[in-house]
């Protein structure tokens, strides 16, 4: 693990921000049960709820990028427009339920990894 001299990679989401590392305490208070229910009901609530929404958002970025490029890819080698429009629906919707799930799994494991380091220290 990094400490906090070191500089993070902006753009992986997975990797704790330097705020995150801050507010070690904060996050280790949250319950991370409550954290993935309440982002699986309403996303911008368990970002309210963890006060942190950089990760979440690089995450539903990158969904929103691969839905784009998987849907163009598909809808460029289908024989038809309805078939290229039905399966660019279905790649989008699961591209969506990735990136969802993605979230609510980042969420969890940011209160899990707070807890670690408070208990490493």
């Amino acid at each position: 693990m990094q400490d906090e001299s070191t500089p993070r990679d902006f753009w992986n989401p997975f990797e704790p921000t330097n705020r995150d590392i801050q507010r070690t305490k904060v996050l280790a208070e949250k319950n991370p049960v409550i954290a993935g229910v309440v982002t699986f009901l309403f996303l911008p609530l368990g970002m309210i709820y963890l006060s942190r929404g950089v990760n979440n958002l690089k995450i539903l970025f990158y969904s929103f990028i691969a839905s784009f490029l998987v849907g163009g890819f598909i809808s460029s080698i289908s024989s038809s427009e309805e078939e290229a429009l039905k399966t660019s629906e279905k790649v989008g919707n699961l591209m969506g339920l990735a990136g969802g799930i993605t979230i609510i799994a980042e969420n969890v494991r940011c209160v899990t990894l707070a807890r670690q380091r408070l208990d490493s220290k």
